[in-house]
Formats: C-alpha cells, structure tokens, sequence
C-alpha cells in the first residue's frame, strides 16, 4: 500500500516530511491528531512561524524511514486498521520514535506487537528491549536465548552496540545461573539433562501467562510440579507431561494443540538423542 495514499488527506493541514538518506517522503496529515498524541508534536507545532500564504501548509520534518513513521501514523489514526509489523529493525525504529515524541499509544501497542519477535530472534530482541528499558520483554527475551551458547558466537546483533556492557554482562549471569540450577535438579532425576532442560524451558517461556489462582508461570512452578514426582522416579510421558501442565491451569495461554505438539517434540528429541525418558 503507499503511504502517501493513506495519509494524504485533503484536509491535512501540516505535512510530516520522512527524511532518510538522500530521499524523503510526505504524510500530510492533521495538527489535531498529532498533537492530542504527543505533547512533543504539540510543542513543535505550536513554535511554528505565520505561514507564509493563506494556501500554504507547515512541513515538520522527521529523521527517519517512511515506514516506521506510518506505523506510527496508523496507531494516532484510531479509525486506521492496525499496522502489521513484520520486522523487527522496523519495530525498533518505530520504538525510537515512540519515544522521542513521547507518543503513550504508540508506545503501548509497539510493546504488544513486540512478542511476535523474540522466539525467531531472542538475541535482537533482548538488546532492543534493553534499549528501551522494557523489562518484562527482557525477561521473556532472556529465557529464549538459554540455549544460545554465548561464548561460542562469532559477533553479537548489532543492537548490542546501542546498550551498555552492563545489559551483556546481566544476560551472562542469567545464563550462569540457569544452567547451575537445572545441572542441581536433573542431578536428582532419572532423566537425561536435555530433556528435563527442555521441559523447564517450556515453563519459562510461559512466564508472560497467568496459572490457576493467578500465580504466575514459570520455573518456580516447574519446580514444584515436578521435583517430587522425579526424585520419585515418576515417569515422563505425554499423557501425565499433558495432565501436569494442564492441571496449572496454563490453557488460557497455551492452546491444548500447542502442548501437545510440544510434549510431542520433547519426545521426539529424546527418540533422537536415543535416549529412554
């Protein structure tokens, strides 16, 4: 779709002007809009000179690439269906200039949009959300990037250059930390390592979801499922793995074809590892 044939409205009274490289491109657009959703737009706007002829337009010129800008555009269009965001190098733009304009909506939607990603992608993904300080996506990006072997990496994303040392240093010790924990519980279990790895993974990834009760999924509720049942040499299979995450009440977020076909893969990694779980 061209931009400029959605946001090229008659009646605009101020162009926004996307300046990239040695190109640009206009959205020409309403004040009003602009400056009921961000109070940085609003200040810029207000500070803008008598126009020069009653038929000519005020241009604010924006440093960025067109389509994060009408991702934007779209989120301050409420009558606008919703963009789709299928890059992350996009998203992070749109983030940045969420955040120079101060625009909440924009903001809050980018985050949403922002899970989709960090499966595919959990190294990028942990960067940008550490650039932009959103912590419960850190959390969630951290625990997809486990079964990275850091030291083993050639070169980072290079998001990692927009975060300081610290944020690096933090991921490392998570990491540290995870594999300690679970190399102390699988010790007292009769299953092989990788698989109980992936088994707490899975909860792990369930964090952002809500169990029975409230509470809140994650390893502590691996733990306590299942800590007693192995050093019980309780069997692992698909039809008591099933019955455990169900019984924490996970089928809000996770689908009942999702866990299977879960379960089904932990299964089938160990088929491959020819190992007997």
């Amino acid at each position: 779709m061209n931009f400029n044939e959605v946001f090229n409205f008659p009646d605009g009274d101020v162009v926004l002007r996307a300046i990239y490289g040695t190109g640009s491109r206009d959205f020409r657009v309403h004040k009003s809009f602009l400056s009921f959703s961000s109070p940085v737009l609003r200040g810029i706007l207000a500070a803008l000179p008598p126009k020069a002829a009653l038929d000519s337009i005020d241009v604010v010129d924006v440093e960025c690439a067109p389509e994060p800008l009408q991702i934007i555009l779209r989120y301050i269009y409420p009558a606008l269906p919703p963009p789709v965001i299928d890059n992350l190098s996009i998203l992070s733009e749109a983030l940045v200039l969420s955040d120079k304009y101060d625009i909440d909506v924009a903001r809050s939607r980018l985050r949403s949009s922002f899970g989709g990603f960090i499966r595919a992608d959990p190294l990028r993904a942990y960067a940008i959300a550490c650039r932009f300080g959103l912590e419960d996506e850190i959390k969630i990006a951290s625990s997809y990037t486990r079964s990275i072997h850091l030291p083993d990496l050639a070169e980072l994303p290079d998001e990692f250059k927009l975060i300081p040392a610290t944020e690096y240093h933090r991921l490392i010790l998570l990491h540290s930390r995870y594999h300690r924990e679970v190399d102390v519980i699988a010790s007292h279990t009769p299953f092989p390592r990788p698989i109980f790895a992936t088994v707490l993974d899975f909860f792990a990834s369930l964090r952002p979801g809500k169990g029975g009760g409230g509470r809140m999924i994650g390893m502590e509720v691996a733990r306590e499922h299942f800590q007693d049942s192995i050093r019980e040499g309780v069997p692992l299979d698909e039809e008591s793995l099933f019955r455990a995450l169900k019984a924490e009440g996970i089928s809000a977020t996770v689908s009942d074809a999702d866990i299977q076909s879960y379960i089904s893969s932990i299964l089938s990694q160990a088929d491959d590892l020819n190992l007997t779980v």
